[in-house]
């Protein structure tokens, strides 16, 4: 295989003006460029990673950190970090902490001990995460959580919280039952905390449960039968489309009786039966932007610190019409 010593040959000019050249760690004038570029294509010459690595202290990998590789919501965010690092030139490490404290931790020493150029991570559960993380060197962008002091993106939670209530409202619910997602994460307390907001203007009554209680069935039916509660709104589509199939499968009708709003728009909520009401966010994008805000840092390029993305209701069969 050709070595950057057969490029520099080819191009008649020195190994370090190759090497500035290829990681851009100084200047080249145009034309020296030109007869590199020429040189490499020739020599079909691929540059030994681990050697770069080695002598940067960077490779270009990134790390990314996800809480729920399974959930389809985070499967497409993860494919929009692939293809925009790919775009770029880099390479994606994916690794799935369940939420697990210790799994994390491990996960950003992995990260650190491969020289990984970046992480992009959800929100961490492990104590001083962002400290920890900030003591490696690397670059480091949160998702689904702004405001912090770290870099970041996500999207408008709150709005869709309030999305989500308006929904029902517009459609004469008067009991609402509020299923709320683990409140340790920024994304989930700003789900609830939109759609409680509009509920307090309002006559409609609501309460809210913790996603955990759902587990069980019986309890949860037994819940919305004596409350008579004739909306739902759920943290995820996941929650609402088991949801679903629990009252459907004691015969409760959907939208009938109990209309159902979930969040995140999957691709199972247009498909399911009856299709589920949801609050679009862009995962895709998410992924895409986030990774794009990592390699602009890494380039030593302005960034915005906080990103978020808008978000929007997407009407189907488990809501009347208003």
């Amino acid at each position: 295989m050709p070595t950057i010593k057969d490029v520099a040959r080819e191009a008649g000019v020195s190994v370090a003006t190759v090497s500035r050249a290829m990681n851009s760690s100084g200047y080249v004038h145009e034309d020296t460029l030109k007869k590199i570029n020429r040189a490499i294509e020739v020599l079909n010459y691929q540059p030994n990673e681990t050697a770069r690595t080695l002598f940067t202290k960077k490779s270009k990998i990134i790390g990314l950190l996800l809480p729920d590789i399974s959930n389809p919501f985070f499967t497409l965010v993860a494919r929009g970090v692939e293809d925009a690092a790919s775009a770029k030139g880099f390479h994606v490490v994916i690794g799935n902490s369940d939420q697990n404290k210790e799994k994390e931790r491990q996960y950003v020493d992995t990260f650190n001990m491969h020289n990984c150029a970046g992480i992009i991570s959800s929100a961490l559960m492990f104590d001083d995460a962002e400290h920890y993380i900030r003591k490696t060197g690397m670059e480091h962008i949160m998702l689904d959580r702004t405001g912090s002091i770290h870099h970041s993106i996500a999207a408008d939670h709150f709005k869709g919280g309030v999305l989500q209530a308006q929904c029902l409202i517009d459609r004469q619910c008067r009991r609402v039952l509020v299923i709320e997602g683990n409140q340790q994460f920024n994304s989930f307390k700003q789900r609830r905390e939109g759609a409680v907001s509009i509920f307090k203007q309002s006559n409609v009554a609501y309460e809210v449960m913790n996603g955990e209680e759902v587990s069980n069935d019986q309890q949860l039916l037994d819940y919305i039968k004596y409350n008579k509660v004739d909306g739902i709104i759920c943290y995820n589509d996941l929650i609402a489309i088991q949801v679903m199939g629990m009252l459907q499968h004691h015969g409760v009708r959907i939208p009938e009786e109990v209309q159902v709003v979930g969040f995140d728009d999957i691709q199972l909520s247009e498909y399911c039966y009856p299709s589920l009401t949801t609050i679009h966010q862009p995962a895709y994008l998410i992924g895409k932007v986030a990774c794009e805000q990592l390699i602009a840092l890494l380039h030593n390029e302005k960034t915005e610190q906080n990103i978020k993305l808008d978000v929007h209701l997407i009407k189907r069969n488990s809501t009347r019409s208003v």
